[in-house]
C-alpha cells in the first residue's frame, strides 16, 4: 500500500496540514498508520477518502 503524509493530504483535499493531523488523531481518516510506527509522521493511504465534515450554525 502506498502512503502520503499530512502535507500531501492537505494539498489534495484543500485543508490545512494541522486539520489533517487532527483528523488522524481523532480517527476520522481510515487505515492511517500512527506516527510512532513510521518515523514520527502520520502515514495516510493515497486512496483514503477525505472525511465529510458537517459545519453547523452557531446560535
Amino acid at each position: 500500500m502506498e502512503y502520503m503524509g499530512t502535507k500531501e493530504a492537505a494539498e489534495k483535499w484543500g485543508y490545512t496540514q494541522s486539520t489533517i493531523s487532527k483528523w488522524c488523531r481523532e480517527g476520522k481518516i481510515y487505515l492511517v498508520v500512527k506516527p510512532e510506527k513510521i518515523g514520527g509522521q502520520w502515514q495516510i493511504p493515497v486512496n483514503a477518502e477525505c472525511p465529510r465534515i458537517k459545519k453547523g450554525k452557531r446560535g
